[in-house]
């Protein structure tokens, strides 16, 4: 068994909490998790107690990184009581906005769209991405072919027009205000996305605004024509993790990426594959897959 102390309770408490726990105590929360330890030779009481302030610390850290860098947390602290945790997606009736609670009832499903990106194949998560540049207000999003894509797997482009809704028949300003989004996507279970995946990507782009392929094909994505003035939003999304020497490149050089658990949320937010009977909301997978393939 493991060495068991704050940073491995707060370890626990992140993996196991559910998404809509009501509100609980931290050291209440700490006694529960130390009484089921089989051949506990502590008392758990008095370190329920003791180590309270420094699991919180754990848990702050946490909330503060996810939060900053746009990734779901796993837990959130009660607006009563900083000592009070619970699940991220409890709604909290007297305080949460209409708004902030519609998100919340999403977002309790995102664990369940996590469970299905790790079911997908490669070639579907390519699928994936493509459909989330759909979603995003691309019009016609591209999916490159399996082999061969020369470091680029999806992309589109949009215009502020698109963004603004502005669907008038005839040309306005925002029209011309176009926008590139171009990306790569790893479907990973275990290994973690790392550095030499992200400057594969950004030098995958940079070649391909070039129009310089290692592909003997002269007019390979002839519908890939970003100009020398085009602003490109690299994107990487992954299924599974990112190293933290990743995050500090992606946050340094300005590649947007997801990793699985924030796909999840995406689609959670999105309500892709959610069933709505009465006031009944569920996601279902048969659903999802119906929409992926559509």
């Amino acid at each position: 068994m493991s060495r068991i102390g704050p940073k491995s309770i707060s370890d626990e408490i992140l993996d196991t909490l559910q998404l809509d726990a009501p509100p609980c105590p931290i050291d209440e929360v700490i006694l529960k998790i130390l009484v089921a330890k089989p051949n506990l030779t502590i008392d758990p009481y008095e370190k329920a107690q003791s180590w309270s302030d420094r699991v919180l610390r754990y848990l702050q850290t946490h909330w503060n990184d996810f939060i900053e860098n746009d990734r779901q947390p796993k837990i959130a602290f009660n607006s009563s009581s900083g000592y009070m945790i619970q699940g991220p997606c409890f709604i909290e009736p007297e305080v949460d906005s209409e708004e902030v609670k519609e998100q919340k009832r999403r977002r309790v499903y995102w664990k369940d769209y996590y469970n299905t990106l790790r079911r997908l194949d490669h070639k579907e998560f390519e699928v994936l991405c493509k459909k989330m540049l759909g979603l995003l207000g691309v019009k016609s999003p591209v999916v490159t072919q399996y082999s061969a894509d020369e470091g680029i797997d999806f992309y589109g482009h949009l215009s502020l027009a698109d963004l603004l809704g502005q669907g008038s028949i005839f040309p306005t300003f925002e029209s011309s205000l176009k926008v590139w989004l171009v990306g790569q996507a790893k479907h990973y279970v275990k290994t973690k996305v790392a550095t030499p995946d992200i400057r594969d990507l950004v030098g995958a782009v940079s070649l391909g605004r070039a129009k310089v392929f290692g592909s003997p094909k002269e007019n390979k994505y002839q519908d890939l024509e970003i100009r020398v003035c085009d602003p490109v939003f690299m994107l990487f999304f992954t299924t599974g993790e990112i190293s933290s020497f990743g995050w500090n490149l992606l946050k340094r050089s300005g590649v947007v990426a997801m990793n699985g658990e924030m796909v999840a949320a995406f689609l959670a937010d999105k309500k892709i594959g959610i069933i709505e009977t009465g006031t009944e909301v569920q996601f279902n997978y048969s659903e999802f897959k119906q929409w992926l393939v559509s």
